[in-house]
């Protein structure tokens, strides 16, 4: 395919991804623009049908099949309703991945605005005029459009184009490497330590000979003196806690009658 689209070229790093997705998008938003409206065009055309008058484009075949050109049978005027809903059998197919469809579908409509001004079969074709007019205007950009998916679908990354994985990939080329960073701050290191001038040595410091350890003699524990060197507490007087006999005792009395029960244990 010889036409390229620069915008959509494919980039290191996943840096295409951000304008194929939104070109895809506006891809698949003006077709689905332009199925609806062939939808909307199909049955407009289908009910002038109904009245057997030939229309531009569409009814040129069963004005070829037909006896006269100015009024259609009932099985040419049934044959050319069918043809009026191919325009949204085209749109449907042409929403897809086959966007040539839709391409078909711009001709048409270009036809149809165009037949009316120079050849004109009845009132009727000023209703083709429009309707092929309007499909001209939803439908322009479908040539474009074919070529641009085309070379979308062979892009690194269709149909997705995942912009979080973009985003990640931008992030990372902007963010420092800390490997990198300490390699450089090491060799600087080194760098700087090899230019200046050579290190003094310290003064080596003798330290005096360590003093004998001085013997102390154990004194033998006398247990008048209390424990550990501490006086002997002396206690003349034992402290009881005393408390009065019904403190505990239960206001109403029955704490202490469970003997006089009844009941018995075994």
């Amino acid at each position: 395919m010889s036409y390229k689209n620069p915008v959509l070229e494919e980039k290191p790093n996943h840096g295409h991804y951000p304008a194929c997705l939104g070109r895809l998008e506006a891809i698949t938003k003006q077709g689905t623009y332009l199925f609806l409206y062939s939808l909307v065009s199909s049955f407009c055309l289908s009910i002038i049908s109904f009245t057997g008058n030939p229309l531009q484009v569409i009814g040129w075949i069963p004005i070829l099949l037909g006896d006269s050109a100015e009024e259609l049978t009932v099985g040419m005027s049934f044959f050319q309703m069918f043809l009026c809903w191919s325009l949204a059998v085209l749109g449907v197919l042409g929403s897809g991945k086959k966007k040539l469809f839709h391409v078909i579908l711009f001709w048409i409509y270009l036809l149809m605005f165009l037949t009316p001004i120079f050849h004109m079969f009845s009132l009727f074709d000023a209703f083709t005029f429009i309707i092929g007019g309007l499909g001209v205007i939803y439908g322009y950009r479908a040539p474009k459009n074919y070529m641009d998916y085309q070379q979308l679908s062979e892009t690194e990354g269709f149909p997705s184009f995942s912009i979080i994985l973009a985003e990640h990939e931008e992030k990372k080329k902007r963010s420092m490497d800390f490997n990198d960073w300490y390699d450089a701050r090491n060799k600087q290191r080194r760098n700087a330590g090899s230019q200046g001038a050579a290190p003094v040595s310290a003064p080596v410091h003798t330290s005096p000979p360590a003093a004998a350890p001085v013997r102390q003699e154990v004194k033998k524990h006398d247990p008048t003196e209390g424990v550990a060197g501490m006086p002997e507490l002396k206690i003349n007087k034992n402290v009881n806690m005393t408390a009065s006999p019904d403190r505990f005792r239960p206001k109403s009395g029955k704490a202490g009658r469970i003997s006089d029960s009844g009941m018995k244990f075994r």
